[in-house]
Formats: structure tokens, C-alpha cells, sequence
């Protein structure tokens, strides 16, 4: 597969395109999380880092280094200083090393990794790379196209084929490639001989998340340790009957919901708190004094009582995990049904089960509706479902497990949220410096006349942002109407999420008239700004936009500013407003109730210390520098504590479908559990609850 000429052509329609780790597909990609592999021993989260730690058998302490990262993009990123020092034969041996490293991930992983190529089909199988037509393909044709060599991608289909005509021996006795000084940590590595049960590839008896021989510290912080080892105990299997888990635990049933659980319809019980959900953390308390959005209870009394224990769901949402057990009497929205758990149902065991991915797609089949995505699973319904049923003391052993485990991860979580919060202080510190001050420490200064910027440097201006800038606020949503032309929107999340607005990002598509999409075109040096919001906090976030980018349009909620380029640079424009001090403005000037939100009289009146254009040219150029390992640390940060979910994920579909088995589990002295502590497991960005899914009464 090293030849020059074997570059191939895919359609995206008829082909299985994998690009990110989240899609339906992401799980083939070498930077998928939640695939183990073990190799003499050895814990190895990825099949990237088994692959990049192969190409130092000569550095065994690079192999540690590469492998004891988290995040497999930070592995690979590690590898790099090192590249020129990669066995000489590497590019001679790196397609078979690959194919070896595919077959360890298949060996170790033959639940999960089988029923995925299965389920690819005849079709091929592609790895959409915006740079690497080697090992993927690269888009053409406006996306519907893609060419490349697509190494991996026909390593996958071969081993796809394997999977097909061998079964289960496709992933036994998985000899190294025969390639001189194949070594980990300076030892041979060796054949790896398939494991019999299915539990037995999920873990080991000794180790961590990290592995016993691997435990390396990520970065100079002390983590706390993820994940405490289980002890396995030896049991038998059987079919179950079903296509999501084809097989469990002997003493396990298959049993109908409507056998664990009955239907619980009472209203009328003004005084219980109100409850939602949370998508990662089940059902809660809300917190009616601290909402981003007041709400008025207008119609409590059609609220449903969940008493404590009872599982609560909500019908629209319960395929994206909207569901969970009461913690105290209280009530739910109408939206929702509400279930009680017989003597033989842990409702906490089903509430992790039905947050599985697995189980979520079966929600969706029994879900019925006119839109899909908004499908519901009324009780008659979801009492028709099957569910597995371990003995019960079995499912109360499970959930002492997982909230163990779950505090061990929350703790993890919150130790990396702690440190991107101190990344991104040290961040904006270093730019409100350097938009108020510049980069002479010795320059002479003079009062700015404004209260909060203080002084500045002698020769600055001191402008008003409608003395350099065009502000435009826009009223652009995503409906589009048959006069209008299609466009794509940059939306409030695009410029929240992102410091850059580019043309390779995955905008909606809508439509506009021509006299907005005349007035409201992307062009380079422009700043967007968030101008509403349901928190003032949250108001004034700018991104810069570095090219001209037709057809994509300004949305609604957000303001552009058109910068007069021969005063201010876009980007220089967009550091001075990113700066806390400005910032801070716009978030005293934001007013509202429900949402907040900025005028265009206050964006144009705001003021920015201006230096001359030479000096702002320097100045970016310095605070991309400086801000570019921090940046670094903050994206490794944020990819760990995705890495960690995935795992997470991963760890309770296999325990609560009895892949792992947890019967020989025993709290040790770090197992606590402290409630308020998982709540680190949500996020605050990502984390859906009843209230923001419009369930509860304005």
C-alpha cells in the first residue's frame, strides 16, 4: 500500500465517512476513546497511541510518555518532538504495524469494534482528512467526493472481511507483525491471544484507567485516580434474544417493562419542589432561585408527582437520555411519565441502562410521532420494551460500582475544569495587558478619562468603537421563505464556541434577502459579538473573521462590527473587546429580565484603548505567541475530560449489560461518594435541562 498510484475515489453517499470521534461511525477512527488494548500487559487507551508508541522501540521512555496521555491527540501531538528519531524502517513497517494495531483494537474490544464494521456493511469504508490523503481522503467537489489512498479505511474492510468469514477466530492469537526490534518498554512484544469472554477484553485484574505499568502523570498536576480495578469472577453466558446485547450473564431475564415497573398519574400537590433532568446526571432539584431563565409556575397543578425512587422521563427526550430517578418526592413537568420501580427494579441500575446508547436507540424504535426528533414514548409504549433484569442484589452491587466509579471521574472532571479556568484567567490577563498597555513595560502612560480603563500609553488614542467600526446588528434567523436566497449563518453558538470564524466550519444553511445579505456578508477583518443572552455574562463574547467569507450571513442575536482597517485591525479589534475591562462593560450595560441584552447605542459608545496600526500589528502577533501553549493546555484539557466521558460511557454500558462483571467489587477507602460532587459529571454547555428544553411554563 506504499505505492504512489493508489489513490482512490469515494462518494460520500455511498460510502461509510468517518471524520470526528462523536459521529455514528467515530468509533473506527485510532482517536475513538473507549477502546482498550493491552499489550504485554500493558494498558493502552487508543489504537493511536499503540500506534505512535510503535515507532520508538528504541526510546522506551517516549513510548511511556506517548502512552501515558489521555487524550489520544495529545499522544500523537507528544510524539512529534521526537519524529526524527522514529525507526529508521518506519515508513517501510508502519501499514503493517497499523493492520496489527486495528486487529489488537478488534481483539480487545469484540463486542463493540465486531458489531461496528458489521454494521458498515459492503460499503467502504472512507476517513474524511482535511490534510492526510495517505491514511484518508481528502473532500472534493464541494464535499460529495473524496479522494485519497485511504490506507486505513481499506484496512478496516480487511479486517472487516476477517470479521465475516472467521467470526470470533478473526480475533485470536494475534501474532506482531515480523518486523525486527518490535518492542514495548524494551521487551519483545507477543502474540496476544484472543480472551474467551466477552468481560475478560474490558478488564484486567491489576491497574488503572492508566494501566499498573503505565500510571504517568498527564501533566505536572496530580489527578486523582479515575477508576478503582475490579476483580473479575468467572461466568457463564447465553443468547439473550436481543440485537443490542446479544449476550448476558446466565441468571440474567429478559423481561417487558411493564413487569418492573407500574404507571404512576397524580396531580394536584402544589407544595413538592420542582424536579428536571439533567442528560448526564438524571433527575434533580431545579433550583427556581438561580435559573438562567425565571420562570412562572402558571399551571402547576397539572404537574405530575414523582415519589423518591420513581423513574421520571420525558417522552420528546428520553432517546438523548432524559430520564432518572426521583431524589425526593417533587414534580414534573406534564411532558413527562413517571413510573415506579417494583420490589425486583433498582430504579438507579435503569437509570443507567436506559442512558446507554444502545438502549437509547431502542427508545427511538418504540418511539412514535410525526417529526422524528421529536418522537414521543408514551407509557404504553415504553411498558412494551425489553430491559435486562440481573438478580437484584446484583443490580444494587452494579450501582454501588458506577457511583463509585462516577465520583472517582466527577473528581477528575473538576480538577480539569479547575485548571482551564486558571489557563484562561493567566489567557485574558496576558490580553487585557496588552490591549491596555502594549508591550513596552517602560512606556510613558496618561489618564484614558475613562474610569474603568484607566491609564494608557502616552501616544494611544482613547476611540469610540463608532468612530472605527460599522456596527451592524442583524435580525437573520434560520427560517427561510421561498423569495429568499440560500445562505449559511454564522449563529450565536459559532462565535461563542470559536475565537475565528472560517469557512471550513459546519454553519446551518437558511436562507436570506438580498438587502441582508448585502448588509450583513462576512468579510475579513470583521467582528461578530453575542448581543443577547439569558445571562449578562454571557453578552459581548467576539470572534474575528480572517477571510472573506460569501454566502455566509450574520444571524440573529449577534452584532458585526466593520472595522475602518486603515485606524483598527480586525483582530486587534476583536483582542480589545475580548479583554476583561471591556468585557466587563458590556456586561454592566447589558439589560433585561428573562435575557439580557445590548443596544447598538452601547456597543457603538464603548471605548478601546487604540495604538497606531504598526503597533497593533505587533501587539497580535505577541499575544498569539504567548497565548499559544495556553491555548494548547486548554484544548488537551478539554479533549482528557472528553476522553474521560467516552470512557465513562463506554465502562456502564458494559457493567449494566454484564459484560464486565462487578460481582467481586468492594468499596476501598477512596470510594466515596459524595453526591453533590457528581455534579461535575453534567456541563454547563452541553447539559440539557427540562427547563432550557422548554418543558417548564414561562
Amino acid at each position: 500500500m506504499s505505492g504512489r498510484d493508489q489513490s482512490r475515489t469515494y462518494s460520500r453517499k455511498d460510502s461509510v465517512v468517518f471524520l470526528k470521534t462523536d459521529e455514528p461511525f467515530g468509533g473506527l477512527s485510532n482517536m475513538a476513546g473507549g477502546y482498550p488494548i493491552h499489550v504485554n500487559g500493558v494498558r493502552i487507551l487508543t489504537s493511536e497511541a499503540l500506534y505512535q508508541a510503535c515507532r520508538f522501540p528504541h526510546l522506551p521512555d517516549v513510548q511511556k510518555l506517548i502512552i501515558g496521555q489521555i487524550s489520544p491527540m495529545t499522544a500523537k501531538m507528544r510524539s512529534k518532538p521526537y519524529r526524527k528519531d522514529s525507526r529508521p524502517d518506519w515508513d517501510h513497517v508502519r501499514v503493517r504495524i497499523m493492520r496489527w494495531s486495528l486487529r489488537m483494537k478488534l481483539a480487545n474490544n469484540w463486542n463493540a469494534f465486531s458489531a461496528l464494521l458489521l454494521k458498515t456493511g459492503e460499503r467502504p469504508i472512507v476517513e474524511e482528512s482535511r490534510k492526510d490523503d495517505f491514511w484518508g481522503a481528502k473532500v472534493v467537489d464541494d464535499g460529495d467526493m473524496l479522494v485519497g489512498m485511504n490506507v486505513l479505511g481499506r484496512l478496516l474492510m480487511e479486517l472487516r472481511e476477517q470479521v465475516k468469514q472467521q467470526g470470533r477466530d478473526a480475533a485470536l492469537d494475534i501474532a506482531p507483525p515480523d518486523i525486527p526490534q518490535f518492542l514495548l518498554f524494551g521487551q519483545a512484544i507477543e502474540v496476544a491471544v484472543g480472551l474467551p469472554t466477552p468481560q475478560a477484553a474490558a478488564v484486567q485484574e491489576q491497574g488503572s484507567l492508566f494501566g499498573a505499568d503505565t500510571a504517568i502523570a498527564v501533566e505536572a498536576e496530580a489527578d486523582p485516580a479515575p477508576v478503582v480495578p475490579v476483580k473479575t469472577v468467572n461466568q457463564a453466558f447465553r443468547a439473550s434474544g436481543l440485537p443490542w446485547v446479544p449476550h448476558i450473564p446466565e441468571g440474567w431475564q429478559v423481561l417487558r417493562n411493564g413487569r418492573l415497573f407500574g404507571h404512576r398519574v397524580e396531580t394536584g400537590f402544589p407544595d413538592l419542589p420542582i424536579l428536571e433532568v439533567s442528560l448526564r446526571t438524571g433527575v434533580r432539584v431545579r433550583d427556581m432561585e438561580n435559573l438562567k431563565r425565571k420562570q412562572v409556575m402558571s399551571q402547576k397543578e397539572k404537574y405530575k408527582r414523582a415519589a423518591k425512587g420513581d423513574i421520571a422521563y420525558n417522552m420528546m427526550r428520553m432517546w438523548q437520555g432524559a430520564v432518572g430517578p426521583a431524589p425526593v418526592d417533587g414534580l414534573v413537568s406534564p411532558a413527562y411519565v413517571v413510573v415506579k420501580p417494583y420490589d425486583e427494579a433498582n430504579s438507579s441500575y435503569y437509570s443507567y441502562l436506559f442512558r446507554t446508547a444502545a438502549y437509547m436507540q431502542e427508545v427511538n424504535k418504540f418511539s412514535r410521532g410525526i417529526v422524528a426528533d421529536r418522537n414521543r414514548l408514551y407509557w404504553e409504549s415504553f411498558k412494551q420494551m425489553p430491559s435486562l433484569v440481573p438478580p437484584r442484589p446484583e443490580q444494587d452491587q452494579i450501582v454501588a460500582y458506577l457511583r463509585a466509579q462516577d465520583a472517582h471521574i466527577a473528581r477528575y472532571i473538576l480538577v480539569k475544569r479547575q485548571l482551564i479556568t486558571l489557563l484562561t484567567e493567566q489567557k485574558l490577563a496576558l490580553i487585557d495587558r496588552a490591549v491596555t498597555r502594549g508591550l513596552d513595560p517602560n512606556v510613558r502612560l496618561k489618564p484614558s478619562g475613562v474610569e474603568w480603563l484607566g491609564e494608557v500609553p502616552a501616544h494611544w488614542e482613547v476611540a469610540f468603537i463608532k468612530h472605527i467600526a460599522d456596527v451592524r446588528f442583524s435580525g437573520v434567523d434560520k427560517h427561510s421563505y421561498d423569495h429568499e436566497t440560500p445562505v449559511r449563518l454564522c449563529n450565536y453558538t459559532d462565535v461563542y464556541k470559536n475565537d475565528r470564524i472560517t469557512g471550513d466550519m459546519d454553519l446551518m444553511r437558511a436562507a436570506a434577502t438580498a438587502a441582508e445579505i448585502a448588509r450583513l456578508t462576512l468579510k475579513a477583518g470583521d467582528v461578530i459579538l453575542t448581543k443577547d443572552s439569558e445571562t449578562p455574562d454571557d453578552i459581548g463574547v467576539p470572534a474575528w473573521v480572517p477571510a472573506d467569507l460569501p454566502g455566509v450571513v450574520c444571524a440573529y442575536h449577534l452584532g458585526l462590527l466593520r472595522p475602518e482597517l486603515d485606524r483598527v485591525l480586525g483582530e486587534f479589534l476583536f483582542r480589545a473587546i475580548g479583554s476583561a475591562r471591556t468585557a466587563q462593560q458590556f456586561h454592566v450595560l447589558a439589560t433585561g429580565v428573562t435575557r439580557f441584552a445590548l443596544g447598538k447605542h452601547d456597543v457603538k459608545n464603548a471605548v478601546i484603548a487604540l495604538p497606531p496600526v504598526e503597533e497593533q500589528k505587533a501587539i497580535c502577533r505577541w499575544i498569539t505567541d504567548e497565548c499559544q501553549p495556553l491555548d494548547d493546555a486548554i484544548a488537551r484539557t478539554e479533549d482528557e475530560i472528553k476522553l474521560i466521558r467516552e470512557y465513562r460511557d463506554r465502562l456502564i454500558a458494559d457493567v449494566v449489560t454484564g459484560q464486565v462483571d462487578v460481582r467481586g467489587w468492594q468499596p476501598g477507602p477512596d470510594d466515596v461518594v459524595d453526591d453533590a460532587a457528581l455534579a461535575a459529571l453534567g456541563d454547563d454547555q452541553e447539559d440539557m435541562t427540562e427547563e432550557e428544553d422548554g418543558d417548564g411554563e414561562d
